[in-house]
């Protein structure tokens, strides 16, 4: 595996950095790792890749572990990931971003979920009595469907967008667009929330496609997804009617139940 230092090195900076900063005992554990894996070198990497990956947002850091995962050979994948999990939990506590991020890595390194589930379980059950779970709040505000963090509320989903300190236009036109599309479209509907998008969709598709609006979450703007079309705004002053009618014609031709 030494030939892939870097895009290991890379994969377990992610995993580092999930509870947003590399303590001590995630640094003694690139020691252990390197001496594990028989990989001399891999600590310095690490390393490197912490310091670099500290520096980037949460769509670049997305990027980077996905970039580097698919250069890892499959057989050497179950590993990288098991080191993955060591590093999450090497600071005795567990919490809801450190469980989505495990669940993203494992979707990286193309672990069928059903493992990836398995293996985190075994990896907690070998530290009881050592590990917090740190989730009894966040419960109520999220579930996990098919390795996705789903968010169960509006609120909830505000909630997370304050927590990772994204701008209050971007907030707020997010707000704007969920109560549209309830007044707009009411029960016909389904909203989704991840950590990354909103979604709006119809209950009753007549074929494969049943999203009409995905609204990403951009930094410091959103992005609306439609029927082809791409936009970037940093308010809703720039959501219009004509996007707004746009939206619903589209909703009309993948919905058997119009509006």
């Amino acid at each position: 595996m030494k030939e892939y230092i870097n895009e290991i090195g890379a994969i377990i900076a992610v995993a580092m950095l999930s509870d947003g900063e590399a303590g001590e005992a995630e640094k003694q554990l690139m020691k252990e790792l390197e001496e594990d894996s028989e990989i001399p070198g891999l600590a310095a990497s690490i390393g490197q890749a912490v310091s670099m990956a500290s520096l980037l947002n949460d769509d670049q850091l997305s990027e980077m572990l996905y970039q580097n995962a698919e250069k890892i050979p499959d057989e050497h994948k179950p590993r990288v990931f098991e080191a993955a999990i060591a590093t999450t939990l090497a600071d005795g506590v567990i919490s809801e971003d450190e469980i989505s991020n495990i669940l993203t890595l494992a979707e990286a390194l193309d672990i069928p979920m059903e493992k990836a589930v398995a293996r985190m379980l075994f990896e907690v059950q070998e530290m009881e009595g050592e590990l917090v779970v740190d989730v009894e709040d966040d419960l109520e505000d999220f579930i996990v469907v098919g390795g996705k963090t789903r968010y169960t509320s509006m609120d909830a989903f505000t909630r997370m967008m304050e927590e990772n300190k994204y701008p209050a236009n971007v907030i707020a036109t997010m707000q704007d667009v969920y109560d549209w599309a309830n007044t707009r479209f009411g029960d016909k509907i389904v909203i989704n929330f991840t950590p990354r998008f909103l979604t709006v969709a119809t209950k009753t598709p007549i074929s494969r496609t049943r999203t009409c609006l995905f609204v990403r979450l951009r930094n410091d703007q959103v992005r609306f997804e439609y029927n082809g079309n791409l936009l970037e705004m940093k308010d809703s002053s720039g959501f219009s009617d004509s996007m707004k009618n746009a939206i619903v014609e589209f909703f009309n031709t993948i919905s058997s139940v119009k509006i």
